[in-house]
């Protein structure tokens, strides 16, 4: 019986030790984080419920904020005096639409409000993620994730984006030893989209970058938006031929719309005058109103969101807290803005370097072709329709929106080899300026965050985060450094060559040539589709 007792417990113990054995055995495929950026998923206020959206705003709050307005309009106009619209708008706007979202001077939430959270991976939430029929923006990502590494293997990290980045370092490092741990990882790729690359790159100055193989920015705000600088610095005005512009790129999946917009920004261009009518009536009413309306409302909201500073490049961030804080500012909201913006946002290069240094793969996307934010001076400057392409390629040099370089020549310093040409055959970028050149692609026409799930540019990604060796801009012909995106069949042409051609189709905005653009999409859209 001893015998038989000491050979059954020899047995327990070694089949004990064979089971941390098997447990601690490699994962197979390295585990995948998107990082989310500023509301992918909306804000609640207490359980999440459509009902207790909070942000972005509901149609209907909208639509209610703009009905309480009318009157007071009206009787600001034939008292031609704006204080009275200011007077009994400003307020009310503010405490409809964003005083629940708001914080105090400190830059702490005045109210709980609570987000979707997702601390298990997709496949645990195939209604929000693996269902969704959303085809851009982070869950069409995380959806292409899951079909290239497996819904298992993919996961999405969200949070509180009004809190300064640098509060979200410890959950983003628990979330990643969670993951780790729970698919037996020594490392994970991450995602950033957006404003999720200010905290990834907070969590890289704090932890380093131990245990991440891959980072791929995706069109991120490490850098900060000239927009919200800009708009920060009171430098707001109202441009009517980017605002057509706007539109048309907004709408660059719907051929109908796009006619139309073409018919209409045609008849503005033959009719300058009511162009410039248009925008002196704008004008006038943003210098009647923009000091009350920074004071009642910005003042109040957004500039009180550590998040959103995180949002000033570092050319605007001197004045724009002059601008938004005459009297100085609170003190702990001052050092949480500074400690990020001087820390973080300014050496974000350098701790890209670091984490390069330290053997992580490093690969950044950015997009351009699309005109910016139709109330700033920097209105002309190349984007996605949100982001700055120089800010979100960490220093591409771009031509102004509907012009064209007049260097020929590459600029830049910061690639090694003098015979790689880093200029976009439409004359429209240097990426010989970016700090990492031949680590960054472009991608012309793709909205912020766009990469729509099925695209060849959701291809890129996916290409990017399972690539077993390291690779750069030369590494395949099916991703050079610039594409351009066709939205309706979702392929990418090479824009990449040693001749430079300008594109005349962003220069001239008329009908005819627009017409002529949007007759050959439709008849490759159709060519795709009998193909398939």
């Amino acid at each position: 019986m001893k015998r038989l007792l000491s050979l059954f417990l020899a047995a327990v113990l070694l089949l004990g030790l064979a089971v941390p054995s098997v447990a601690a055995k490699p994962a197979k495929v390295t585990p995948v984080i998107v990082v989310s950026g500023m509301g992918s998923f909306p804000l609640y206020d207490g359980e999440i419920k459509e009902e207790n959206r909070v942000w972005g705003p509901q149609t209907k709050k909208i639509l209610k904020a703009v009905g309480k307005s009318l009157l007071p309009l009206a009787k600001a106009a034939l008292k031609h005096d704006m204080d009275v619209f200011a007077d009994e708008t400003f307020d009310m706007v503010y405490e409809d639409l964003f005083e629940i979202v708001s914080c105090d001077e400190t830059g702490e939430p005045l109210h709980e409000i609570s987000y979707p959270v997702f601390p298990q991976s997709v496949d645990h939430y195939p209604d929000e993620i693996l269902h969704s029929d959303q085809n851009e923006d982070e869950v069409a990502i995380l959806r292409t994730m899951a079909d290239a590494v497996g819904a298992e293997n993919t996961y999405f990290f969200n949070y509180d984006w009004r809190r300064n980045p640098t509060e979200h370092v410890r959950d983003l490092q628990a979330f990643m030893e969670n993951v780790k741990k729970e698919r037996g990882a020594k490392q994970v790729t991450l995602i950033p989209c957006s404003m999720g690359g200010t905290v990834v790159n907070s969590y890289l100055r704090e932890h380093g970058s131990d245990g991440i193989a891959k980072i791929l920015y995706c069109l991120v705000a490490s850098k900060g938006i000239d927009m919200v600088g800009e708009l920060f610095c009171g430098n707001i005005k109202v441009d009517t031929n980017v605002l057509m512009e706007r539109l048309f790129n907004f709408e660059n999946g719907n051929v109908l719309t796009q006619l139309l917009l073409s018919a209409l920004k045609t008849v503005t261009d033959s009719a300058p005058l009511l162009t410039k009518g248009v925008d002196a009536l704008a004008k006038a009413l943003l210098d009647a109103t923009a000091d009350r309306a920074y004071s009642d409302i910005l003042s109040r909201s957004l500039a009180r969101m550590p998040g959103m500073w995180a949002f000033v490049p570092d050319e605007y961030f001197a004045e724009a807290k002059k601008t938004m804080f005459p009297q100085g500012g609170n003190t702990v909201f001052l050092k949480k803005i500074n400690d990020y913006h001087q820390n973080v946002q300014v050496p974000a290069e350098q701790i890209m370097q670091k984490a390069i240094d330290a053997g992580t793969q490093v690969y950044i996307t950015a997009s351009y072709g699309l005109v910016g934010f139709p109330m700033t001076n920097k209105a002309y400057t190349q984007s996605d329709c949100l982001i700055e392409t120089h800010n979100e390629s960490f220093g591409a040099t771009t031509a102004p929106y509907g012009q064209t370089l007049k260097q020929t020549a590459a600029a830049g310093k910061n690639c090694a080899n003098a015979a790689h040409c880093h200029l976009s055959t439409d004359g429209i970028i240097d990426a010989s300026t970016c700090a990492f050149p031949e680590k960054t692609w472009f991608i012309k026409h793709m909205k912020h965050v766009g990469f729509p799930y099925g695209s060849e540019a959701a291809k890129l990604l996916v290409f990017l985060a399972t690539a077993k060796e390291e690779v750069d801009i030369f590494t395949s012909a099916a991703f050079p450094q610039f594409t351009d995106l066709h939205v309706l069949t979702g392929k990418l042409t090479s824009l990449t060559g040693n001749q430079v051609q300008p594109d005349r189709l962003d220069k001239v905005s008329n009908v005819l040539l627009r017409a002529i653009k949007l007759a050959r999409d439709l008849r490759e859209l159709i060519e795709d589709r009998f193909q398939k």
